[in-house]
């Protein structure tokens, strides 16, 4: 991206009306603000030596991430909680709808890695899983 694609996108965010964007990939995580403030540069994460066998549960949309339905005061998996292919183990809402976050396997909930009512968008990860096989 050059410098003259950046002062497009401003452009273009200033027509929109937005004051502020993020874009987040799997290396790199660009902000701009129209409101004249600085973020401080963040040095990417050095990758942790991940165990083989856990998997990433994603977002399948953005919403609200939620670890229980709001009408009720505890999590649908909690952490170190045996689950089962399907089921239900958070919810994202987005307006009135609730969205299930299902396990995509028989497995153990190992931890959340979103907090709770955070803003999530489709590909966060949300939770990290160990199938049992």
């Amino acid at each position: 991206m050059e410098p003259e694609d950046l002062a497009e996108v401003g452009r273009a965010m200033a027509a929109a009306g937005i004051a502020r964007l993020e874009l987040t990939g799997p290396d790199f995580r660009l902000r701009l603000s129209r409101d004249g403030r600085v973020a401080p540069a963040e040095s990417p994460a050095e990758p942790e030596a991940a165990d083989p066998d856990v998997m990433q549960v994603a977002a399948t949309c953005l919403g609200t991430f939620l670890r229980s339905h709001p009408l009720h005061d505890h999590p649908l998996a909690a952490d170190g909680e045996a689950v089962l292919a399907g089921q239900a183990i958070a919810l994202l809402r987005v307006g009135p709808l609730l969205a299930p976050v299902s396990a995509p396997a028989n497995g153990l909930i190992i931890a959340a890695l979103a907090e709770e009512n955070a803003l999530v968008g489709y590909g966060d990860r949300l939770f990290d899983f160990l199938p049992q096989h």
